[in-house]
């Protein structure tokens, strides 16, 4: 079976070559970040989806990407990443372990503390500034290709009115970058539509470095038909204690 460690500027050519490994750099608070998001968006255990219980990591161009679905949402964060180009999938129950390992609570800290990242075959090694390292293991699986939902351009919304989705799967949104979040900050859905005019993906933008996407419910009929609810224009009642008088 084939790894889920896709190494595309290979580290052990590089190791061969100079002796040492090339360094991967990235922030504490950074790495914690990326994880945190994404494992919002990872399927749960009673799901019984284990294929599905991870958290793929994407290391390159100066960046990380994080993602995760569990078929319903998707969650893609991005932080900054110094260093080679490799992937790898890792159980979410290591995401998390590693997520806690990278949490950094002192504002002081935020700045000082690093980790460097080794790939070598199936391991990678998170090594902290600060002393603690972990391993995780590439998982054998691959995850669905989660940006082939997303789509390249405008065309495809704006022709529904009226989207459903399940309350549950929104509130994942709202616990994104909790630490980030402004006055300013906005929760933006773009709606889409299927190319035979169903409802589709809805894209979710939360400031600049985070993209999810959200499945809508199926109305019957394939369409949400809006409606004003009737018990809006019904009369309302007299007040307790109308006409009474103050005492």
């Amino acid at each position: 079976m084939t790894a889920v460690l896709e190494t595309r500027d290979s580290v052990n050519d590089d190791v061969a070559a100079n002796g040492a490994a090339a360094s991967n750099t990235m922030k504490a608070k950074a790495l914690h970040t990326a994880l945190s998001d994404a494992l919002l968006f990872a399927a749960p255990a009673s799901m019984r989806l284990p294929f599905l219980e991870a958290v793929r990591l994407e290391f390159g161009d100066g960046q990380l990407v994080a993602a995760a679905t569990d078929r319903f949402v998707v969650g893609v964060s991005r932080v900054e990443y110094a260093g080679e180009s490799f992937t790898v999938v890792v159980s979410a129950r290591e995401a998390k372990a590693l997520a806690k390992m990278a949490k950094t609570t002192t504002r002081s800290r935020q700045a000082s503390r690093w980790v460097e990242i080794v790939a070598e075959g199936r391991d990678v090694l998170f090594q902290f500034s600060t002393g603690e390292s972990m391993t995780v293991r590439a998982l054998d699986v691959e995850l669905p290709n989660w940006r082939k939902l997303i789509p390249r351009d405008a065309h495809l919304m704006g022709g529904i009115v009226g989207m459903g989705y399940h309350p549950s799967l929104v509130a994942r949104f709202t616990k994104v970058r909790l630490d980030e979040q402004g006055p300013g900050t906005s929760m933006v859905l773009f709606a889409s539509v299927t190319s035979s005019g169903k409802p589709g993906p809805t894209v979710v933008h939360i400031g600049e470095n985070f993209v999810g996407v959200l499945m809508p419910q199926r109305p019957s009929g394939d369409r949400w038909e809006y409606r004003r609810a009737d018990w809006l224009d019904q009369g309302a009642s007299e007040p307790v204690g109308a006409g009474a008088g103050v005492r």
